[in-house]
């Protein structure tokens, strides 16, 4: 018998060593976009107001994350102003994809700065945050499999390429968080929540990617198709829908008028993302390109793109999911009403596709696409490739998957390290 409690220290445990891990191995600034990420709290902090975007490439996202961080560097001020500085030394721009770090660290300009410490730190506590939804969330979808529910919640902790955004400033820790909300909402809503549960999932479908992120955005829409098909199956009378119709309104119109500047930037981020295409887009060069870049920067690709998992690695551990999503439909599909989480299983399986969509369709958009928008959905993509090969395995063998998985994907890391993130970045200040 699986010891339930023992795990859940064992795999948050690790979570929280190998993020802490990343966040000092890795230099500041080699995350992604993270000098614009710290320039736009530390601009806020210091002069009290947003930075526009001829300043800050990243203005047009939600604000709120930036707000908080701001919160957080006025506070550090009051101790020692040289905490928070925004350091920037000389950037190599060319080092991207290239062995070689980014910007120019050395023992004659480091600094401490223990403002962007302090927010890749919090931001591990956002993670933290976002698998214990994803834990809840799984505790719905497979109630009477404890060792299906560990196992999918090792696969994504320890993903390390989750490890290493969770532990970075930015507002992909915030966008995972609120994925693994909804995903949580989804489930509770398809199992037949309360009315109060269905209201608070068609607010925080609104609310929360025009406040976070918007990757969040093909969860939302997720959620309210869901919500939508509940209320037309479930709700026939024409009055229990209009009052949800005109509650739906009521909500898209309030956050119009509160957020009215954030929904103005995602309305032309949306367009452009759905609407346009790359000259290139549909030849089999980029799409190979595409496919490979998503594909390694979900698993694992670090260092603005310069360091990852082997390639072979990174495919076989896309294979092993993709088959295991697919062992799961079959077996969904064989098994039809008989099986009792049916419409939670639809809802993760929901979840999963518009976002492998969204993310897809922004590939053929911009070359900068990668694997880690997929995060606020992390939780449903995990469960659906855990749960494949879980379905298929002697039950003696079920009951070693968390094992197995969880030294996978801590060797993996390990593996990421020492070939990579040590060798490139380790003493980067000691040149």
């Amino acid at each position: 018998m699986v010891n339930e409690r023992r795990w859940l220290v064992v795999i948050f445990s690790l979570y929280f060593f190998l993020a802490a891990g990343y966040s000092l191995l890795m230099p500041i600034w080699e995350a992604p976009d993270e000098p614009a990420h710290y320039h736009i709290a530390k601009h806020l902090a210091r002069f009290g107001k947003y930075p526009s975007f001829k300043q800050n490439y990243e203005a047009y996202q939600p604000r709120p994350y930036y707000y908080f961080a701001s919160w957080t560097i006025r506070a550090l001020d009051q101790i020692n102003p040289a905490f928070t500085t925004y350091a920037l030394p000389k950037e190599y721009k060319q080092n991207i994809r290239v062995r070689e770090r980014r910007f120019d660290w050395n023992d004659s300009n480091y600094r401490f700065l223990l403002g962007v410490y302090t927010l890749r730190w919090i931001n591990i506590l956002f993670g933290a945050l976002a698998l214990w939804f994803n834990w809840k969330a799984f505790r719905w979808i497979a109630p009477a499999k404890s060792t299906l529910q560990l196992s999918a919640l090792a696969l994504t902790s320890l993903t390390p390429q989750f490890l290493h955004i969770m532990s970075s400033v930015n507002n992909d820790a915030l966008g995972t968080l609120a994925g693994a909300i909804l995903f949580y909402l989804a489930v509770r809503v398809s199992a037949g929540s309360s009315s109060a549960i269905t209201i608070l999932s068609i607010a925080l479908a609104f609310v929360l990617p025009f406040t976070t992120k918007l990757t969040v955005l093909p969860i939302s829409a997720a959620l309210l198709s869901l919500v939508s098909s509940k209320l037309i199956f479930k709700s026939l009378e024409r009055r229990r829908l209009l009052i949800w119709g005109g509650a739906i309104l009521i909500i898209a119109g309030l956050l119009y008028f509160v957020f009215p500047e954030i929904l103005r930037s995602a309305q032309g981020e949306i367009t452009w993302r759905l609407f346009s295409l790359r000259k290139n887009a549909l030849t089999s060069k980029y799409i190979t390109f595409i496919s490979n870049q998503i594909i390694q920067t979900y698993w694992g690709y670090v260092g603005w793109l310069a360091v990852g998992l082997p390639n072979g690695v990174a495919r076989w551990l896309t294979v092993l999911g993709a088959t295991g999503m697919i062992f799961q439909v079959l077996r969904l599909i064989k098994a039809k009403s008989r099986e009792p989480q049916l419409k939670a299983w639809i809802a993760t399986f929901t979840i999963a596709a518009f976002t492998i969509l969204a993310v897809t369709r922004n590939g053929l958009t911009t070359g900068a696409t990668q694997g880690r928008l997929l995060f606020p959905a992390i939780g449903a993509l995990s469960m659906l490739m855990i749960s494949g090969w879980y379905a298929i395995l002697p039950e003696r063998y079920q009951q070693n998957l968390p094992l197995l998985v969880t030294i996978s994907m801590a060797g993996y890391t390990l593996l990421l390290w020492f070939t990579g993130i040590l060798p490139v970045y380790y003493q980067p200040f000691l040149d």
